[in-house]
């Protein structure tokens, strides 16, 4: 009988999971060193190029000197040092929602990306984009404009899958002011190598 007993114990044990929580444990260990791999692979990147760390390869001041306005506010947002925002205007009770004041702006929002640019630019041509270059950059340069001609982004080409996008949010710069900022970041770029 105590056999019996046991051997339920045992089985009951075997099937409740008894054991599982070692698995699940050791698989989120594997994630986390995965995201520390991935996180130190960045910051290495960030390191040793430089621009990968927007708000500090590209101070404010480079960009006030192009505009010849106040940047009254520099943050990285929370997905990482690969992008900047640069306010015009920011204020603590910028968006009125119905839960209460949230505080924002109007930035230049500059971002240093590996992804696919090829994508993105199919993706914005057939959304009526036309992509174009302007000589004044004094780099392989896009100037994006949308259906009614007005610039909207600005792109560095740095090579390979490599680039600098600059686009502004709710008019905190004129599209001439944007390839202004674009033709500063290329200067400083080109200074750099």
């Amino acid at each position: 009988m105590k056999k019996i007993v046991i051997l339920l114990l045992f089985f009951a044990l075997v099937l409740s999971g008894c054991g599982q929580k070692k698995v699940v444990s050791k698989l989120e260990e594997m994630d986390k060193q995965g995201a520390v791999k991935q996180k130190e692979a960045k910051t290495e990147e960030t390191k040793a190029g430089g621009l990968a760390d927007v708000c500090n390869y590209f101070p404010k001041e480079l960009i006030e000197s192009a505009i010849g306005k106040p940047i009254v506010k520099v943050e990285v947002p929370i997905t990482g040092s690969e992008n900047c925002f640069y306010y015009t205007f920011y204020s603590d009770d910028y968006d009125h929602t119905p839960y209460g004041d949230k505080p924002g702006g109007t930035p230049v929002v500059a971002v240093y990306d590996t992804e696919d640019f090829a994508k993105d630019k199919a993706y914005n041509e057939t959304h009526g984009s036309k992509y174009g270059t302007d000589p004044s950059i004094g780099m392989d340069n896009y100037v994006v404009r949308n259906n009614t001609n007005e610039v909207w982004q600005v792109v560095l080409i740095l090579g390979g899958d490599k680039y600098i996008r600059m686009h502004y949010v709710h008019d905190a710069v004129t599209g001439d002011e944007l390839v202004k900022i674009g033709a500063k970041f290329a200067e400083k770029i080109q200074a750099g190598k």
